[in-house]
C-alpha cells in the first residue's frame, strides 16, 4: 500500500532557511532540512506516492509569489497535491482566490492557513470572500487552529500562543459555513476530543496526524500524552476522517518516526490503510 502524506511543506529555499533558523532558536532543532527538490526524491523512499505542498503567507504581499512557486513545483513534480496561500491584508486578495481555487487558473486543492503564526483572526469578516469561494470550488482549506504547540514543548518557553487559535476559533466558522471542507492538522491538538466532536455535526471534517501521534502512542511519546487523553478507540470511531500526515521536514525526528506511529497502533491493517492512504485518496479525490 502507498503512503500519502498529507502535510509535507514546501517553500522556497531562501524562506526555508530563514523558518529553520527560526524553529531551532524557537520550537526544536530540525532533523532533516531537505530543501523542496530534495523532499521529492526522499520521500519515496518510505512508499510515499503523493504528498502537499504546504506553505503560508506570514505577511501581507507575499502570497501571489508562494502561490507561483507552488504552481512551478506542482507542474514540475505531478505527484504533489498543491495548496495556495493567501492574506486578509493582501492587496489582491479577492483575486488571488479566485486565480488558486478556480478550475481555470492554477486550480490548487485548496489554501493552507497557519494561525499560530499570523496576525488575523479567523472570523475576520474579510475572509466570508474566500470562505465562500472554497465552498463554490469545493476546495479544501488546511488551516492550523489548534492549540499545540503549547510553550512547555518548546525551546523558548516565553513564546505565547497565538490568540486566533482554538476550538472557540473554529465553530463560529463552521456554523457560518457547514459546508466548508476542512483539513484539521495535528489531530487539532491540544483539544483533540473537542475537535473530534465536531465530526458529528460536520463530517467533512478531516484531521491529519502530524506531530501527534508520535506523542501520543509513538516513540516520542511524552508528558503531553497525559494531557491529550486520546484513545485507541477513539481513532476507530474517527477512521474515515483521519489521514496521514507528517509536518516534514519541519520536524525534530526521523521521518520513519511519523509512519511508525501509525504501524504500531492496535488498529487493523484495513484502518491502517485508510490512515495512510485510502482516507487521504478519497478526501483529495485523486485518481
Amino acid at each position: 500500500m502507498s503512503v500519502i502524506d498529507a502535510h509535507v511543506h514546501g517553500f522556497p529555499n531562501r524562506l526555508f532557511h530563514a523558518i529553520w533558523d527560526y524553529f531551532e532558536k524557537n520550537y526544536w532543532a530540525v532533523q532533516k532540512k531537505l530543501e523542496f527538490e530534495e523532499i521529492v526524491q526522499y520521500l519515496p523512499k518510505f512508499g510515499v506516492s503523493n504528498f502537499t505542498i504546504l506553505n503560508y503567507a506570514h505577511m501581507p504581499e507575499i502570497s501571489r509569489d508562494l502561490n507561483d512557486w507552488t504552481y512551478s513545483m506542482s507542474k514540475k513534480y505531478p505527484q504533489t497535491i498543491p495548496f495556495g496561500t493567501i492574506h486578509p491584508k493582501d492587496s489582491y486578495f479577492h483575486e488571488e482566490v479566485i486565480r488558486v481555487l478556480s478550475p481555470d487558473h492554477l486550480d490548487f486543492f485548496g489554501l493552507k492557513f497557519q494561525l499560530m503564526v499570523t496576525d488575523f483572526d479567523p472570523n475576520d469578516a474579510s475572509l466570508d470572500y474566500m470562505y465562500e469561494k472554497l465552498i463554490e470550488f469545493s476546495k479544501i482549506l488546511v488551516m492550523h487552529v489548534g492549540t499545540g504547540p503549547v510553550p512547555d514543548m518548546l525551546l523558548n518557553k516565553s513564546l505565547k500562543i497565538n490568540s486566533h487559535v482554538g476550538i472557540d476559533k473554529l465553530i463560529p466558522v463552521l456554523e457560518r459555513y457547514p459546508k466548508l471542507k476542512l483539513q484539521v492538522p495535528h489531530l487539532g491538538c491540544m483539544e483533540t476530543n473537542a475537535f473530534f466532536d465536531l465530526v458529528l455535526d460536520y463530517p467533512q471534517i478531516h484531521f491529519d496526524t502530524s506531530m501527534a501521534l508520535e506523542f501520543l502512542f509513538g516513540e516520542s511519546k511524552s508528558q503531553f500524552s497525559q494531557d491529550m487523553e486520546l484513545s485507541i478507540d477513539r481513532l476507530v470511531e474517527l477512521q474515515d476522517n483521519i489521514i496521514f500526515g507528517s509536518d516534514f521536514p519541519n520536524i525534530p525526528h526521523a521521518y520513519s518516526t511519523s509512519l511508525n506511529a501509525i504501524k504500531q497502533l492496535r488498529l487493523t491493517q484495513e484502518i491502517r490503510n485508510k490512515f495512510l492512504y485510502k482516507n487521504a485518496q478519497k478526501f483529495y479525490n485523486l485518481k
